[in-house]
């Protein structure tokens, strides 16, 4: 990844309103898709949340364009480390109210990890409560 790049975590609403021209989101999602320059990270457990979600033509466009990201060094599909269970388990306790899920929980690891402090969601309740370490927010890209 060169070091001017951005890099922006990206949740399963935004892989999904950018490729399900159905959703509400969808418009939004698929602008900033187009004129960012940098580089998504998601966890596996997004990925796999977003090819529960999408179907047909939505599905293999979404396949198409991992694959092709990757290789182009533009979309990182990470997980946190196997010993991170409990650290997921601690966030989602943090956040039962809400309640936290695994996918969300599995971001927030990954992005104290790598320091990332900005999320494309749509989402924005939730991702506006949780906090990084030093009370920091996430700075929601889509808004």
């Amino acid at each position: 990844m060169a070091s001017n790049a951005r890099t922006v975590l990206a949740d399963s609403g935004f892989f999904i309103g950018w490729f399900d021209p159905r959703d509400a989101h969808h418009e939004r999602c698929a602008e900033f898709a187009k004129r960012f320059p940098g580089v998504f990270v998601t966890s596996w457990s997004v990925f796999t949340e977003v090819c529960a979600l999408l179907s047909g033509r939505s599905l293999e466009h979404f396949f198409a364009w991992a694959d092709a990201a990757q290789s182009a060094g533009i979309l990182r599909i990470e997980n946190p480390p196997a010993s991170a269970i409990s650290e997921i388990w601690r966030w989602m306790q943090r956040y039962d109210d809400l309640p936290m899920d695994f996918c969300d929980a599995s971001l927030v690891v990954i992005a104290v990890e790598q320091k990332l402090q900005h999320i494309a969601t749509t989402d924005v309740r939730d991702f506006t409560v949780y906090r990084l370490p030093n009370r920091k927010r996430f700075v929601h890209v889509l808004s």
